[in-house]
């Protein structure tokens, strides 16, 4: 199950950012079922934070706590600045940025201060989830019962949620802070899988029954009075982490048997190619969706073609960076050799 996990990675992420793709898109829907399905895309951050959990945990092994944080830094920081500075600096031409909010969007740090005009929450609250990634997955290593463990930190993680929620003004952090949990449980099925856990099979049994409350919760917080109870107490984002762990198990089985049947490459490799560009189709997408907006507004026809060209723009400009990544390091052992 681990290693079918691992080998879905690509295609998991890819599904992930395609479904935020349309999801950031402002469709006009006058079904309700069916606007509760495209809110629902929104889960794709939850498979990211996820996936993050459980690769974190192979790196940290690997590399160690600073040679990880040290490569998602090398992974995301070169394009994500690249585009970023650009960005911010056309928002303030417009008149969508004041000088302060641009400051906060080239350092990452306008989110966390509640600045409204950023490019994205994910892109500066991930940090906080590389970071604490190192201690986390010490004392899993450490811990003779890291189930137990893991639930304790989960339950810690959902308090601070509901604080944070509940008693602070800033409103904004519930995005990053109720998500801890899936990210835990991530890092859960990475240990797992280091320690040789052998029952697969009722951790899968788990996941997939996991799925059935938190299917409800969601169509609890999205009807009646649960919406106003599930918006303010921040219970929108804990569904998909019910879910989560279930549907990545499901979709990498689905994988492991178009793999068998040498379906994979033909049926997937756009997936693929979205998942392993994943980073730079969100800020692509985002930043050309805020500056849509600023024109709008447009008919769905139009959202639907600009959700499927910032697929193509972002897969196009991660060929590009790591072409422009692999010269500068040419060039850097070229002047060494010199």
């Amino acid at each position: 199950m681990f290693a079918r996990l691992r080998r879905a990675r690509s295609t998991l992420m890819g599904l992930a950012i395609i479904g935020i793709a349309f999801y950031h898109a402002p469709f006009i829907i006058h079904s309700q079922w069916l606007e509760l399905l495209h809110s629902c895309l929104n889960c794709g951050v939850d498979m990211f934070l996820f996936l993050s959990g459980l690769g974190a945990c192979h790196s940290i092994a690997g590399r160690g706590f600073w040679g990880y944080f040290r490569q998602r830094g090398r992974r995301l920081l070169p394009g994500l600045l690249v585009f970023l500075i650009p960005w911010s600096l056309v928002m303030w031409a417009l008149g969508q940025m004041s000088g302060p909010e641009l400051l906060g969007s080239v350092t990452l740090a306008g989110w966390w201060l509640g600045q409204s005009m950023q490019l994205n929450w994910y892109f500066s609250a991930v940090w906080m989830f590389f970071l604490l990634a190192g201690p986390v997955y010490a004392l899993l290593r450490r811990s003779r019962l890291p189930g137990l463990l893991w639930l304790g930190l989960t339950a810690a993680g959902m308090v601070l949620g509901l604080y944070v929620g509940i008693y602070t003004p800033a409103w904004w952090l519930m995005t990053a802070v109720t998500r801890i949990p899936i990210f835990l449980t991530g890092m859960l099925f990475g240990v797992l899988e280091q320690r040789g856990f052998s029952h697969t099979g009722v951790l899968r049994a788990v996941c997939g029954l996991l799925m059935i409350p938190g299917l409800w919760l969601i169509c609890y917080v999205n009807f009646g009075v649960g919406k106003y109870y599930g918006y303010g107490l921040g219970l929108w984002w804990y569904p998909y982490g019910l879910i989560t762990p279930g549907m990545a198990i499901f979709i990498s089985d689905l994988h492991g048997f178009l793999e068998k049947r040498k379906l994979l490459t033909s049926l997937t490799a756009p997936v693929r190619m979205c998942g392993r560009s994943s980073a730079e189709i969100l800020m692509v997408h985002v930043g050309l969706y805020k500056l849509m907006m600023l024109w709008g507004p447009f008919r769905n026809r139009i959202w639907f073609l600009a959700a499927a060209g910032c697929l193509v723009l972002g897969c196009l400009y991660r060929q590009g960076t790591q072409r422009l990544e692999a010269l500068v390091k040419k060039l850097r052992n070229r002047h060494k050799g010199d």
